[in-house]
């Protein structure tokens, strides 16, 4: 061998030795991240479970079929529900969904689901609980938002009450038959902006059934469209008399050519029927400003109101509102007629006399306390 090939050979050799512990080490840190990525998405599953758990199939003579399937893609989604008994003969539940993924939206799902829990277990009525939630809740930028459908069903009047905040109303199925009324409904909690301002209170007799769901059923797309309310009602129609939410997903999902977002439904069904017959009341709290625009009246209006009865309605409220601050518009809506009262809206807790939502959380649920802290 040449002299003067030995220093070549050398460095080749110690070149090669480079490569090779260099790539070793690659393959080292390689494996660590993936058990952390591995680690990282156990613990994000964990999370998002702790969001939509395992209810029974009765719930205080309800039954109760919830669903959730996840969106397309790697990212957690905020979608969130809960059932619940807080008193003997009532059931509440709650349905909502966060804006954005990932773990910020976990963190404000669990923060939105256990302060509305809070207030609901304390005998708040859904209106009331919504709009609680908006002060504790609101974000300054209007970033961090959800949207929530809660409800709590009466066992032994067999009626639904339930408050939407900037989410689809639920379809009846085997109750009533018109269209929800829609106007004036409530921004989402978080938004900044007053919410829990409407709320509806309907008959669930035996063999009807509610279905609460979030907006990626309506919107998942097909044909180039969006589902749309009206499809997705002819599905839940044609699942019988005893639709069952994971069925009902399962019939989007392959109606559908994607799910770009979560997808959550709960269908609650009542065992027995109540002797009160048939009831049907919408609820609206508006001040003094709120009074005087158009959509209060268009409101009542859609409520049906005989057209001589809005006006006298509106300034009965209007009088209350300047001397009380608001007033609450309630119209019974019964076959053949439909009655409007104005009375003072009823004082609840402001913000600053609800106690911190991580003060109340951190003692019995570690979950939220971990999220919370992260």
């Amino acid at each position: 061998m040449p002299d003067w090939s030995k220093p070549i050979i050398i460095a080749l050799l110690l070149l090669a030795v480079w490569f090779g512990v260099r790539s070793r080490l690659a393959a080292v840190r390689a494996r660590r991240l993936e058990r952390q990525r591995a680690m990282l998405l156990r613990d994000v599953g964990a999370m998002q479970a702790a969001l939509v758990p395992e209810v029974p199939a009765l719930l205080g003579g309800l039954a109760v079929s919830v669903a959730y399937r996840p969106a397309e893609g790697p990212a957690a989604g905020g979608d969130f529900y809960d059932l619940f008994v807080p008193e003997p003969g009532k059931v509440a539940m709650m349905l909502g969904d966060v804006a954005g993924h990932g773990h910020s939206a976990l963190t404000h799902a669990a923060l939105t689901r256990y302060t509305l829990r809070a207030y609901l277990q304390a005998g708040l009525e859904p209106r009331a609980a919504l709009a609680l939630a908006g002060r504790v809740l609101a974000d300054p930028l209007g970033e961090r938002y959800a949207t929530v459908a809660v409800g709590v069903f009466d066992t032994a009047a067999g009626k639904l009450t339930y408050a939407l905040a900037g989410h689809p109303p639920p379809i009846l199925n085997g109750a009533q038959e018109r269209e929800p009324v829609t106007l004036c409904s409530s921004p989402p909690v978080g938004w900044g902006a007053p919410t829990g301002r409407r709320q509806t209170t309907v008959s669930l007799p035996a063999g009807a059934a509610a279905c609460f769901f979030s907006d990626g059923l309506i919107e998942a797309r097909t044909g180039g469209e969006l589902l749309g309310r009206e499809r997705l009602g002819e599905i839940i129609a044609g699942l019988g008399s005893e639709p069952g939410a994971t069925d009902l997903l399962e019939r989007v999902r392959a109606a559908a050519e994607g799910a770009p977002d979560d997808m959550v439904a709960c269908v609650l069904s009542p065992e027995q029927t109540s002797a009160e017959g048939g009831v049907h009341v919408e609820e609206l709290e508006a001040d003094s400003k709120a009074l005087c625009k158009d959509d209060v009246r268009r409101f009542l209006e859609e409520c049906l109101l005989p057209a001589g009865e809005i006006t006298a309605v509106i300034e009965h409220a209007r009088a209350i509102a300047d001397s009380c601050g608001s007033a609450v518009l309630r119209v019974e809506l019964a076959a053949g007629s439909t009655t409007a009262t104005a009375t003072a809206a009823a004082p609840g807790p402001t913000a600053r006399q609800a106690e911190s939502p991580r003060a109340a959380v951190g003692r019995s649920e570690p979950l939220l306390e971990a999220l919370l802290a992260g």
